[in-house]
């Protein structure tokens, strides 16, 4: 027995206290905290004993929900190159460290031009009845320099010699190209309250809306620059949202340094875009479909641009490995935000369900359980504007590739984890099929599959050979949510998230200490990722 038992514990205490008046802030950060008491954790001797106390760790003490709140409701939207960005990057950097992690630290990298949401208004002014429509700018394209007054015209091309008739006829025009979207309705909640609109699957890039046009890419270049050069005050996207949502999206400009942007980016002479509600897009191409009648809106719009280039970050922490610390398992998820909203269901979920997965590991490491490889926590940027922050992190990190075993990343709003799509990696399905059945206690999960999912980080890795896998969720609204107005911390769903740690934090585990790394296979393209 210590001889520090003969010490009467309320004087240690008192001790304690004395000594923590004493310590410097600036200090106090960078010490581990003292391990947990395990309280209810089971005595651990076997890998099913290490992932119950995940599954109980996490359940009783999680910190998911006040980190959300945190980063919703204080810190708030988390668009690329925003202040509030930098905000989040450094918030998330000292929380890692204060959950004990190691090698924390934010890895810099560089957007060539930045944007500031200002105003956008609209009214209709003939029909003289004066509506109010609602609107918001697509990002990284400019204002209109004061009020103007235009015809809503409706512009009918699928090709270069289809513009030709529009020649000399849209000057100050608002253009629309395209009809409204077919617009499924949410039903009657208080007969159902888990009736949504069935979502689309996800796409290679989940930034982007469905496609307002129905042309290729170089057309949609050239039809910008027709009706740029015509003098148009601004194009309409329907929102493609029910009950009044909004919806977002933009780049910079593609020939910044950087890239981005593509046809159609953005930039101080694009041409000024916004995104209308349903309900109002399909009643602006109503009026505006008539023969017999002009219709005309007032359109004031006022964005700013910052000059770059702009320093964000990737937030980064590790609990090294104690037999492979140089091999390295990611879990992952993207930080940033667009604008309208709060951020809290893309991506202020999967960011707290990281930082949440890294304080339950830190804490069983703590109590003597380290993973035998490194696992590498990353809060990555830029990705609602085409994944550029975890492309970044795979450059800079090129020489480690081949050590990386696995990147986990959850990144679709607040519904539970049903599994991980594994791109048909069929060797990783044998492998990690039976390390991962103490998930099946857990509601909602429903295992692996060698399905495929894009629109998010995992794709950077996927690219390069590191089996990369996102989490294949339960909507919850989602679609309704994501890149809108009602993107904000009332929608998160506490038990939802709790399951969602618990997965990243056993899987994560499991991974960094299998035998050997998850192999690289040749995965078959089956259509786009």
């Amino acid at each position: 027995m210590s001889h520090y038992c003969s010490v009467r514990p309320w004087l240690l205490a008192a001790a304690f206290s004395a000594l923590a008046f004493f310590v410097v802030p600036s200090l106090a950060v960078e010490v581990a905290p003292a391990p947990r008491v395990a309280g209810t954790l089971p005595e651990i001797k076997a890998p099913a004993d290490l992932d119950q106390a995940f599954l109980i760790e996490i359940k009783k003490r999680s910190e998911i929900m006040k980190n959300l709140q945190y980063l919703s409701d204080v810190i708030g939207g988390r668009l690329t190159g925003s202040k509030n960005l930098d905000r989040a990057s450094h918030w998330t950097l000292e929380k890692m460290k204060s959950y004990g992690l190691v090698n924390v630290h934010l890895e810099p990298w560089e957007i060539p031009l930045g944007w500031e949401r200002g105003f956008a208004r609209m009214k209709v002014i003939e029909p003289e009845n004066g509506r109010e429509l609602t609107i918001a700018s697509y990002a990284w394209t400019p204002g209109t320099k004061g009020k103007v007054v235009g015809d809503v015209v409706i512009v009918k091309a699928k090709k270069k010699e289809d513009l030709e008739p529009y020649k000399g006829k849209l000057k100050n025009a608002v253009v629309l190209t395209a009809p409204p979207s077919n617009v499924a309705p949410v039903l009657d909640l208080s007969v159902n309250p888990t009736t949504l609109p069935t979502p689309e699957p996800k796409r290679e890039r989940d930034d982007q809306p469905r496609r307002p046009f129905d042309f290729d890419r170089t057309f949609r270049s050239e039809m910008n620059e027709f009706l740029k050069s015509e003098g148009v005050a601004c194009t309409v996207l329907d929102s493609q949202k029910p009950h009044g949502l909004l919806n977002m999206t933009g780049n910079w400009p593609s020939d910044r340094a950087g890239g981005g942007g593509g046809a159609g980016g953005g930039g101080e002479n694009s041409l000024p875009r916004i995104f209308m509600v349903h309900e109002h897009y399909a009643l602006l191409y109503r009026l505006a479909s008539r023969t017999d009648a002009p219709t005309r809106v007032e359109l004031e719009i006022e964005n700013k641009f910052i000059p770059g280039p702009i320093t964000v970050y990737n937030t980064v922490g590790e609990i090294r490995g104690s037999e492979k610390p140089d091999e390295v398992v990611v879990v992952g998820a993207h930080l940033d935000s667009w604008d309208l909203g709060s951020g809290t269901t893309d991506n202020g979920t999967g960011s707290c369900v990281v930082l949440e997965s890294a304080r339950a590991i830190s804490t069983l490491t703590s109590l003597g359980h380290r993973p035998k490889r490194t696992i590498r926590f990353v809060l990555f940027t830029g990705e609602e504007e085409g994944l550029w922050g975890s492309k970044r992190y795979v450059e800079r990190h090129k020489d480690e590739m081949d050590n990386h075993s696995a990147a986990l990343v959850h990144d679709t709003g607040t519904g539970k984890v049903m599994g991980f799509a594994l791109h048909n990696r069929k060797e990783s399905l044998k492998i990690l099929e039976p390390q991962l059945t103490s998930l099946s206690s857990l509601e909602g999960w429903k295992g692996l599959d060698l399905g495929q999912l894009g629109g998010t980080d995992h794709l950077s890795f996927h690219a390069v050979g590191v089996p990369g896998f996102a989490c294949r969720q339960d909507m919850e609204g989602y679609r309704l949510t994501h890149h809108s107005q009602s993107d904000t911390f009332d929608k998160a769903k506490e038990p939802n998230l709790i399951q969602g740690a618990q997965i990243m934090a056993v899987t994560a585990t499991r991974i960094a200490n299998l035998p050997e790394k998850l192999p690289r296979e040749v995965v078959p393209k089956k259509g786009k990722e």
